[in-house]
């Protein structure tokens, strides 16, 4: 199976993955949400290991940037 956007099984990853307001208030439980999400479609059959491994690896690369983002905001403005 591939991790493209078009397969039915990952519109539900992929919806958590494009919510830019959950990554931004929240990046650890956007994170967690992500994994979750693989974990179940691993578990249900619905992706390969391989595939849950480039899942993770997206989740675990935007939760960086999102980390990294909420610090610069955080230094820009103290007061948030």
């Amino acid at each position: 199976m591939s991790i493209e956007r078009t397969i039915p099984e990952l519109e539900a990853w992929y919806a958590q993955y494009d919510d830019e307001s959950y990554r931004r208030e929240s990046p650890d439980f956007y994170h967690k949400a992500l994994i979750r999400t693989a974990e179940a479609l691993r578990d249900d059959g619905a992706i390969d290991w391989d595939d849950w491994l480039a899942l993770k690896g997206l989740a675990d690369e935007v939760h960086l940037n999102a980390l990294g983002d909420a610090v610069e905001a955080k230094l820009d403005d103290p007061d948030t």
